[in-house]
């Protein structure tokens, strides 16, 4: 979760979940507001924030309901926390039961991009006890929902690059590697881009292949690598990634492969288009709202090892193509402007803080 005077995040959530709250806290704390960031104890996303200087604060998340909203009351009341970021039901329901007890702040969800907005029993019992609003990472994310007619006013916080995250450097043309983004949803598909990798090593003796995703499949898809006979040529998840390395990683690679979804996708595309790094994805609603196919990146079919091979043997076969994309998702940078983002959950926070607009 994300809290301050301004909100509170509660970080239970995955790591590029957790990213939308570390890149908004970032904006919010330049325009003066306090963020307080709260995690489970010794879990990845705690590690990878405090590497990235947010220091949160760990909480044991087991257990209760009641007992973990209790445990995250403490932590409203001692830094003054008027509003809570949430991303699950769950959190929704802990971070509920922890403004009562603390008797302060309301709660704002954020959906992930282009998913729906759902009201199981937590939900529903949560917007009960406290006040709850909604945040949307796109506007058509917020026409294709109903919130609840209790709850706050919904806001929109569109993803966003800041300004000193774009690449002004020159890339190569010569590049021959390729950055694979995968998800724990989407694990299969490193195995996927690995056997892509195969089919191509033939004809293209220098081409590397640098994976980027959930750590704890490093060992076997290093011995996939070596029974295709590819392991020198592929570099594995980082154990103590952070988003400034993955963006390094990113960073001077012909393409990247986005094999993941939701926020994973969303981020990996921002990152590209950064860095100047075109994007292959398969063709969804996400996809096609972010990419501009033949302009920034590519847009394929479903993944299969045998056609991304072929799309790819094309697009590393034609250097003026390459740079052609690569120019183009250089400029598709300004199109997402961090103040955007950053007014979404401003003004959400406002909302939040606004006790005369509780229904609860």
């Amino acid at each position: 979760m994300v809290g301050a005077r301004a909100g509170l995040c509660r970080c239970r959530s995955r790591a590029p979940r957790a990213r939308a709250f570390a890149d908004a806290a970032v904006a919010l704390r330049a325009r003066g507001f306090e963020i307080t960031f709260v995690c489970t104890r010794g879990s990845a996303v705690s590690r990878r924030l405090a590497a990235e200087g947010h220091n949160p604060i760990a909480i044991r998340t087991s257990g209760t309901w009641p007992g973990v909203g209790w445990r995250l009351a403490r932590a409203l009341r001692r830094n003054f926390v008027e509003a809570v970021f949430v991303h699950s039901e769950r959190e929704q329901l802990q971070a509920a039961a922890a403004v009562r007890f603390a008797d302060r702040g309301a709660i704002v969800r954020r959906m992930p991009p282009f998913g729906s907005l759902t009201l199981g029993s937590d939900a529903r019992f949560a917007a009960r006890i406290a006040a709850t609003g909604f945040l949307f990472a796109f506007d058509a994310d917020l026409r294709a929902a109903r919130p609840p007619a209790r709850a706050l006013e919904p806001f929109v916080a569109p993803p966003g690059i800041a300004p000193e995250a774009v690449s002004g450097g020159a890339r190569s043309s010569g590049a021959r590697r390729i950055v694979c983004a995968f998800s724990e949803e989407t694990r299969g598909a490193a195995s996927i881009a690995l056997r892509t990798l195969a089919l191509l090593a033939e004809r293209h003796p220098d081409l590397q292949l640098s994976l980027v995703g959930p750590v704890d499949r490093r060992e076997a898809l290093k011995l996939q690598a070596a029974s295709l006979g590819i392991v020198g040529r592929v570099e594995m998840p980082r154990v103590d990634a952070t988003a400034e390395s993955d963006r390094a990683t990113i960073a001077g690679a012909a393409f990247a492969w986005v094999l993941s979804g939701g926020d994973d996708a969303m981020f990996t595309m921002l990152d590209c288009f950064a860095a100047g790094v075109p994007v292959v994805v398969e063709r969804s609603p996400l996809s096609g709202r972010m990419i501009r196919d033949g302009e920034t990146g590519v847009l394929t079919g479903p993944t299969e090892a045998a056609a991304s091979a072929a799309v790819f043997a094309e697009l590393l076969a034609d250097d003026a193509q390459r740079e052609r994309l690569a120019a183009g998702a250089r400029a598709a940078a300004t199109a997402w402007p961090i103040a955007a983002m950053t007014d979404g959950f401003a003004h959400a926070i406002t909302a939040a803080r606004d006790r005369t607009t509780w229904r609860a």
